[in-house]
């Protein structure tokens, strides 16, 4: 059995990052099973940039109090 070596998560995710950034560096990215990884990585990655939908949105205008 071979010898397990602990990881920390950060440089593990970092690697991978740098590893699907380097490979999808070309401009046109196929249908092979690493664009498709990197297309997915990044959705969830800029998914908190994207504008909130209408339903999730809280209006606070009236609960606030206006100083006179």
């Amino acid at each position: 059995m071979a010898p397990q070596i602990a990881a920390d998560e950060k440089d593990v995710m970092r690697e991978q990052l740098e590893y699907l950034m380097d490979r999808t560096g070309h401009p046109v990215c196929c249908e092979c099973a690493e664009c498709r990884r990197y297309r997915r990585v990044r959705a969830l990655l800029l998914q908190i940039f994207e504008a909130p939908g209408r339903g999730q949105v809280v209006e606070i205008g009236p609960a606030l109090v206006k100083a006179a």
